[in-house]
């Protein structure tokens, strides 16, 4: 028997995935910042989270006499950072949270065609916290940055992403030569890729709207068994 509501289902499957894929962008960084410097090199990995929680911002070093694994904004004294980082923090939550309320809504209207109303709402909301979220990093970073970044960068006379979002650029100083390169990560791509998701999803499940709910299965029928004519002997 056809399945009579198919986009519904998909619709809220595809929901679901855009969900996942937020979680994953809560949990990866999402702004990277190299500094080169004599053949080593240290890059700073930004991660969502709270100002104050150890592990916000993680260090890779190649090349370097020391290089502390992890730190947190605050540690860093890169206040203005951790104020963005934790208002990104907060918009994926509640995104998520939105995402898996309209996939579930979205299963839920299988049954029920009026469901997928509210799997919709939800889902427009989704929807706007997935790229708004990227799009605050993309604008407020650089000047958060620029309000953190100590005088030593700035005294190379340089660019670097204080100055915008994403670049490259080197200096001479006195003690060699400086080299930045800096711009989003995983995470930023990964909520835009949630956004790509959930609109596909919303657009299925909205097609699929007025679909009639999927019959239930008829009771199985009993076939009645015939009962042969009774005869009499024939006559000796």
């Amino acid at each position: 028997m056809a399945i009579k509501n198919s986009r519904r289902l998909i619709g809220a499957i595809i929901l679901l995935i855009g969900a996942i894929l937020l979680v994953a962008a809560l949990f990866s960084p999402w702004y990277a910042f190299k500094t080169s410097f004599h053949g080593g090199s240290t890059t700073q990995n930004y991660y969502p989270g709270l100002p104050s929680t150890n592990g916000t911002i993680q260090y890779s070093c190649s090349d370097t006499p020391s290089c502390s694994p992890q730190t947190s904004y605050n540690g860093a004294r890169l206040n203005n950072t951790g104020t963005v980082a934790e208002t990104g923090f907060f918009l994926l939550t509640i995104a998520i949270i939105l995402g898996a309320v309209a996939a579930i809504f979205g299963f839920a209207s299988r049954g029920n065609s009026r469901r997928s109303r509210p799997a919709l709402a939800f889902g427009v909301l989704t929807l706007l916290l997935a790229i708004i979220t990227p799009v605050l990093f993309a604008a407020a970073l650089p000047g958060a940055i620029s309000n953190d970044s100590s005088s030593f960068y700035h005294a190379a006379n340089a660019s670097g992403p204080w100055s915008s979002f994403i670049g490259s650029s080197s200096a001479v100083t006195p003690l060699g030569i400086l080299s930045f390169d800096w711009g989003p990560a995983l995470g930023w791509y990964l909520s835009i890729a949630a956004f790509v998701v959930v609109l596909v999803g919303m657009i299925i499940l909205f097609l699929g709207r007025k679909e009639p709910a999927e019959p239930a299965p008829a009771p199985a029928s009993t076939a009645s068994v015939a009962t042969p004519p009774l005869t009499s002997p024939p006559a000796p």
